[in-house]
């Protein structure tokens, strides 16, 4: 009775996350760099990442769409990066001296790095910026559909 049980919870649990990747995980990202030549401007939160069982669509909002087979994936990876608006809560602190307590707070910015091979042959990368809400959603479907391991600065100190 308990193999039956494990047996269908597991089956459950399967499709459930194959049902999950074939509907599509989309995200609202930055492209903040990579092999892609465009007009879009780093700091431009109109760019859609969409995974999918077969696919990773990347859609810049100048128009370009890029699709990279999982299996040509090489290598995944993630960082983060502490950032201060400084010059905002300086200009703030001339109206009320309470906005410099915006100073103590920082604003964390996620990195998600894509390495694959293209249809020529050439290793080439994307470099993408998360929201701070989604970047694991994007770091879990990325890792689910590839099957790589996310490198990320803390396992290279190790």
């Amino acid at each position: 009775m308990r193999k039956s049980i494990a047996l269908l919870l597991c089956i459950t649990i399967y499709c459930a996350t194959q049902s999950a990747f074939a509907q599509g995980n989309e995200f609202k990202v930055r492209y903040s760099g990579g092999t892609l030549k465009t007009t879009t401007k780093p700091d431009d939160w109109g760019n859609k990442l969409t995974i999918t069982s077969d696919q990773i669509l990347l859609d810049l909002k100048d128009g370009q769409k890029l699709v990279i087979d999982p299996k040509k994936v090489n290598g995944l990876s993630y960082g983060k990066e502490a950032t201060r608006r400084t010059k905002t809560y300086i200009g703030l602190a001339f109206i009320s001296p309470i906005f410099l307590f915006g100073l103590l707070k920082k604003n964390k910015k996620h990195f998600v790095g894509i390495e694959y091979t293209d249809n020529e042959g050439k290793n080439v990368a994307l470099l993408l910026q998360a929201k701070n809400d989604q970047y694991r959603a994007v770091l879990t479907a990325l890792k689910g559909i590839t099957g790589k391991e996310v490198a990320t600065e803390e396992k290279e100190k190790k």
